[in-house]
């Protein structure tokens, strides 16, 4: 049964973080709310196509003029990296067929310089090996794929069954090819998702405890069908599973809860 306040405040959250980026955007100054909790913490856009690292890393595979059957390689390094200028890098190398790119993130690794964005954390699967190297195998594998384009649930199989792609990673990249011609005429283009842990957490405030990958669509599903009518029509799965991760962070702020703090500056 779903908790009618729980949802009020998730409904607040998506409402109060539109707000925000349209005040932002305008030029306006700050504060952008009057809420302290959004004035001091990070949190993601309502549509993972607003954020700013996804426009900087689907600008940066864009003006490299792909073919299609390029762009899940493309997608998985961008996710990867979660950092556009690493993925140009790996970009440039690739299209010159050549893996200079491992060598050059090395040398900025030890110049001190930024490789991988922290917004979320790829490791080796507890292999004791140099994470660059790690990464290099693993899109090498991707590379041997052919990723289906018909369907999201169908290329998002066909990821994940390569070993090192977890669930949630691959669910982003699916993301991405669904705004960028692979995955854009879908039939689930509406409709798919991938339960991540935040968006487990988000529906477990919502719902009680008893989120799993078995109920996870139906309780997505039940969770769309009693939004507010201006929000139900605009929102499609995969931006419902990114508002719940990023509301179980509120909710864990406005309790004073522990868990990692990303602050906004």
């Amino acid at each position: 049964m779903i908790n009618r306040e729980k949802l009020g405040l998730f409904e607040y959250w998506i409402l109060e973080r539109e707000s925000v980026r349209h005040k932002k955007d305008m030029g306006q100054p700050k504060p952008w709310s009057h809420d302290p909790i959004f004035q001091r913490y990070h949190f993601c856009n309502v549509r993972r196509e607003d954020d700013r690292g996804t426009k900087e890393r689907r600008a940066v595979v864009r003006k490299f003029e792909l073919m299609m059957d390029e762009l899940p390689r493309a997608y998985v390094a961008s996710n990867l990296f979660n950092y556009a200028p690493s993925l140009e890098i790996f970009l440039d190398s690739w299209i010159n067929r050549n893996d200079t790119w491992i060598d050059t993130l090395k040398q900025i690794r030890v110049r001190g310089g930024k490789v991988f964005h922290v917004a979320y954390v790829v490791s080796t699967n507890g292999e004791s090996m140099d994470k660059i190297d790690y990464v290099a195998r693993l899109l090498a594998q991707v590379d041997g794929h052919k990723v289906p384009d018909t369907n999201c649930r169908f290329a998002f199989e066909h990821l994940r069954g390569i070993r090192g792609l977890g669930s949630f990673l691959t669910g982003q990249v699916i993301a991405d090819l669904k705004n960028d011609r692979f995955l854009a005429e879908a039939p689930d283009w509406h409709t798919f998702s991938v339960m991540g842990p935040g968006s487990k957490k988000g529906l477990d405030l919502i719902f009680g405890p008893g989120t799993t990958e078995r109920t996870y669509d139906e309780r997505l599903f039940e969770l769309k069908e009693n939004l507010a009518p201006s929000l139900k029509d605009t929102m499609h799965a995969q931006d419902l599973q990114n508002c719940l991760c990023e509301f179980s962070k509120y909710h864990r702020y406005i309790n004073d809860e522990d868990g990692r703090r990303r602050y906004y500056s």
